[in-house]
């Protein structure tokens, strides 16, 4: 899919996105086109006579086209809805990428295809391949956006960028010459028959499981344990029972080891070429290709495109209101990983799609919209729906 209708409402607005000087309005205008972007207006969707468009700096899913081949969901994807029970991975109640892509644990390319899908089957005012270079705040309300075909005026705006796309590659000196996870479109591609990983949450154990299955060793560098049982169950603070039971399978095939307590300080190039990664407690290890960093992304991920317009903590999380509009500007929201009140951390998909109703029908309110079709409901992504589920909880 490459675009859709740039603007949604009764009328049916032309096809291409807006060129030129002339500036455009919308009510809303939501930025990025992945998981959050396209579940967003989807939702919008649901309010009559709402214009709104979605703005994609590439493809519909686009951070998901550029996960490496082998990486999977760990989430799982099952055909539930029957039984009042939403695909976990799902952006909206009715769809099942399970029956989309026939996977359990889909790749990052068949997630995509079922975003794509979506957009396409509900006719979403997608514009793609119109990246948002600047967004202005205007000082009576609405937003300014500059983008790559044009001017655009929109009442609301909501932002969906991600993390994916925006690694962190500076996390210690010397970490440009590594190979981040996110630098990787192929595990296979990866020269070299030895390795080091650093990181031992999702991405490090990832990188390390799939170069292990490849044939090759691997040394897991971890700060500690995120596997422990005795640990926290929420999947956003330890590691998720999918990659647990794919690490040990790599632990017992002797081709990886983990070293644990370590707190890399810096990577150096050797004199007689390779790499040293140097520990805290002075401890080193040389390896003769580019160490993988499994470190994270940026905070704030996509966020940090327009950091002037949102309020941040002491540990560079985004401030919100109840609502997940922006404490500094009236008007932005964010939807996606980076949302969080307090304990609770929406950094899955199961976790933030339950805030697309809420941004809506705010937004439907405040326009003086009918939102009673965004009304389903505590229980509407199953019937254990709850969005203070998190820790310490009976399920």
């Amino acid at each position: 899919m490459s675009a859709a209708r740039p603007f949604h409402d009764a009328d049916r607005a032309g096809r291409h996105g807006p060129r030129g000087p002339v500036t455009r309005r919308l009510d809303v205008a939501v930025v990025g086109a992945g998981a959050a972007g396209i579940g967003m207006a989807l939702a919008l969707r649901k309010v009559p006579g709402l214009r709104f468009g979605v703005l994609e700096a590439g493809r519909v899913g686009e951070s998901f086209r550029r996960w490496p081949a082998q990486t999977r969901f760990i989430t799982p994807s099952f055909h539930s809805n029957p039984f009042g029970l939403a695909d976990l991975n799902a952006v909206n109640e009715p769809s099942s990428p399970a029956i989309y892509t026939g996977a359990e644990h889909p790749s990052g390319a068949q997630y995509a295809d079922y975003l794509a899908f979506l957009a396409q089957e509900h006719d979403l005012p997608v514009v793609c391949d119109c990246k948002v270079e600047s967004v202005a705040a205007l000082p009576g309300g609405g937003f300014i956006l500059s983008t790559a075909q044009g001017r655009l005026e929109a009442g609301f705006l909501i932002w969906a960028t991600g993390e994916y796309q925006f690694p962190d590659l500076s996390p210690f000196p010397g970490a440009r010459d590594c190979l981040h996870y996110a630098q990787v479109a192929d595990w296979q591609a990866v020269p070299g028959r030895g390795h080091v990983v650093i990181g031992g949450y999702e991405s490090g154990v990832d990188a390390a499981v799939n170069l292990a299955r490849l044939g090759r060793a691997v040394r897991l560098l971890a700060r500690k344990s995120t596997w422990d049982p005795r640990g926290p169950y929420d999947p956003s603070l330890s590691l998720s029972p999918y990659s647990r039971q794919r690490l040990y399978e790599a632990v017992d095939s002797r081709r990886l080891e983990i070293v644990f307590g370590v707190d890399v300080m810096a990577v150096t190039r050797a004199s007689a070429g390779g790499y040293r990664v140097h520990a805290g407690d002075g401890r080193f290890w040389d390896t003769a290709q580019p160490p993988v960093l499994g470190t994270g992304f940026i905070g704030g991920g996509g966020a940090r495109q327009i950091a002037d317009l949102w309020e941040w903590d002491d540990a560079g999380r985004v401030v919100l209101t109840e609502a997940d509009e922006s404490t500094r500007t009236p008007g932005l929201f964010l939807a996606g990983p980076q949302v969080r009140h307090d304990q609770r951390i929406y950094c899955f998909i199961y976790k933030f799609r339950q805030r697309f109703g809420l941004i809506a029908q705010g937004i439907a309110q405040c326009l003086g919209r009918d939102a009673s079709a965004l009304a389903a409901g505590a229980g509407a992504w199953g019937p254990f729906g709850n969005s203070e589920c998190c820790e310490g909880c009976a399920c």
